[in-house]
């Protein structure tokens, strides 16, 4: 069997999730508010204003070890170190492991399946891939999002991933909770994984030390880079702009492959499915990525009932979608100007 990875994962409209999937959410949840309070931290010092902790497993100590890493990002909001992080293509420039990242299935604005491919540690090892469920929980402005292992042999078969020369590794928890705290944000990851195959001590060692580091790497790339245009919600707006009805097809950042030698793009693009008229909006980074403006694009069937605005004072797109744009697809592109 094959993997397969569709050219739309919500060709129709949102997809009806799993009660699997929702499951494991649910558990994955419920690990996540454990560990967090959880007395069994171990220190494992301080790296780059980074601090980190650890629990090893007593049943396997040789296996990657629950990790955690907790740092400040100054100037900030949840919503934009969130969009600093999760996209593939800006992913990139602070996860030096990850290979590519695919939508597999929309669910909703806040939950979609996806396939991750992260590159091998060393020549003699299986690069490893993922498949998972990933949902965003907002709350009084903060977000706490989870992903977590699924098992989808329709589109992604552990035979697929062998006939690729990959090893499907397993995702207990991958947990990011980013916390306002004044001007500031609190930004923590708790992961727990299993790499699965054989992983000689010294890689694992690396790793348990490397991973939990990401909130470092994800601090510095919003100080250097910002993040990427993200749709305001009423949930991270607190109430300001409202949910939007328009199915969030995808949303793909391109920038090169996260090195500066390919940087430049900036090219942001998010994929639509009309429902009923309806407005969205769209939050760029003005300081940083953006400095010099924004310029808009909008594409595709449904192209000629979409119209937009910016706002450069807010940093603020506004897409207006009208009726004739129903069960039609269209693009909104964002680039420097």
């Amino acid at each position: 069997m094959s993997l397969n990875i569709p050219d739309n994962p919500a060709p129709s409209g949102y997809v009806p999730r799993p009660a699997d999937y929702t499951s494991a959410i649910e558990k994955a949840t419920l690990l996540l508010s454990e560990l967090r309070a959880s007395s069994e931290w171990e220190d494992a010092g301080e790296r780059e204003e980074v601090k980190l902790t650890k629990i090893v497993d007593p049943a396997d100590p040789y296996a990657v070890p629950t990790t955690r890493g907790e740092t400040i990002v100054e100037n900030a909001t949840p919503a934009k170190v969130l969009a600093a992080l999760m996209l593939p293509g800006i992913r990139k420039k602070w996860d030096p492991r990850l290979e590519e990242g695919y939508p597999i299935a929309r669910f909703s604005q806040s939950s979609y399946e996806l396939y991750s491919v992260m590159k091998s540690p060393s020549y003699f090892i299986w690069a490893r891939d993922i498949a998972a469920v990933q949902e965003s929980h907002w709350k009084d402005g903060n977000v706490e999002m989870i992903q977590v292992s699924v098992t989808d042999e329709e589109n992604l078969p552990d035979a697929g991933s062998y006939a690729k020369s990959r090893t499907r590794a397993t995702v207990d928890i991958s947990g990011w909770n980013i916390e306002q705290d004044g001007d500031n944000v609190k930004l923590s990851y708790i992961v727990k994984v299993h790499l699965n195959g054989n992983i000689p001590t010294s890689v694992v060692s690396m790793l348990a030390q490397e991973t939990p580091m990401c909130v470092g790497r994800v601090r510095d790339v919003f100080y250097q880079h910002g993040f990427v245009p993200y749709e305001v919600m009423s949930g991270h707006s607190k109430g300001e702009y409202p949910d939007h009805k328009v199915v969030s097809v995808t949303q793909v950042f391109e920038d090169g492959d996260g090195t500066e030698a390919t940087a430049g793009a900036r090219k942001w693009t998010g994929s639509y499915r009309g429902a009923e008229p309806d407005t969205i909006h769209i939050a760029y980074d003005g300081e940083r990525m953006y400095k010099d403006g924004v310029s808009v694009t909008i594409g595709g069937e449904g192209a000629s009932a979409v119209s937009s605005s910016v706002d450069e004072a807010k940093s603020i797109i506004t897409v207006t979608v009208g009726a004739e744009a129903k069960d039609k697809d269209f693009t909104v592109t964002v680039e420097p100007k």
